[in-house]
């Protein structure tokens, strides 16, 4: 068994499940095609498109959210992503203007569209919905910018969530399982790591995704290393970061060729 699983992690290694995120900051499918094709030539399992970064949200269109779709999926998976800044994103938009972008994300069909735990009950009930009719995966965002919460708390965070969905929005069990929690600490020691390694573990051996490691420069340990105890992946940048104590994706491929001496 404990083979089984270590072959698990080589093999998750081996298919370097890296996502590189890159910030959108306008929505000129001319100006944004290039930066992809950069980024497909590191051949990462997933690209996240942070469009918090957009200078002008208005200007955002289903044509532009398809051609990015169409430009990544047949060579990676896409995720959307439009952070609150409560949680480190960019943009400040009301929640009826938030619901309307997140719904064009989930109806031009990414693979996962990625929004916070915090967000309203009423529009996490209409966006699960609308995400299992067009296919759509979710990833359920907690950031905390501050510190490392402990073991026991960030187990308590994702028990609430869950009761929540399955009690106020009467969710079954084939819904929760697909659900994948990205859970995103700031490393304030070098023991902080020990926390998301520790959930990722956990719920990898409870068969739920988690995406977990710590930001900063201390937290580079298990941005790295959270792959090997379970996290679904991990991310890394082309050129721009999108959180502290990101790593360039070409760095972080080679660092998993020197961990397994295959180079």
């Amino acid at each position: 068994m404990k083979f089984n699983i270590f072959l698990y992690y080589l093999f998750q290694i081996m298919k370097f499940n890296i996502c590189v995120s890159i910030p959108i900051k306008n929505t000129s499918f001319k100006e944004v095609e290039p930066i992809i094709a950069d980024v497909l030539k590191s051949n990462p399992k997933l690209i996240e498109l942070r469009f918090d970064y957009i200078s002008n949200i208005k200007t955002l269109s289903m044509d532009f959210l398809r051609d990015i779709v169409k430009s990544i999926k047949p060579y990676a998976g896409v995720i959307f992503t439009l952070r609150d800044p409560s949680e480190g994103g960019q943009l400040k938009i009301n929640q009826k203007d938030r619901f309307k972008i997140l719904k064009m994300f989930i109806e031009s069909k990414p693979d996962y569209v990625d929004f916070e735990m915090n967000t309203d009950q009423n529009i996490i009930n209409e966006i699960i919905n609308l995400a299992s009719q067009n296919e759509v995966k979710i990833i359920f965002s907690y950031h905390n910018f501050e510190k490392t919460i402990s073991f026991d708390d960030t187990i308590k965070l994702i028990q609430n969530f869950n009761n929540k969905l399955i009690q106020d929005l009467s969710l079954d069990s084939d819904v929760l399982e697909e659900i994948i929690y990205k859970i995103i600490f700031t490393a304030q020691k070098f023991e902080d790591n020990l926390v998301p390694l520790k959930l990722c573990k956990e719920m990898f051996n409870s068969n739920q995704k988690v995406i977990s490691f710590c930001m900063g420069p201390l937290g580079i340990f298990s941005r790295i290393t959270c792959i090997l105890a379970g996290s679904y992946f991990t991310y890394a940048s082309l050129e721009e970061k999108t959180a502290s104590g990101q790593i360039n994706v070409s760095k972080m491929k080679e660092m998993y060729n020197l961990i397994l001496n295959n180079q």
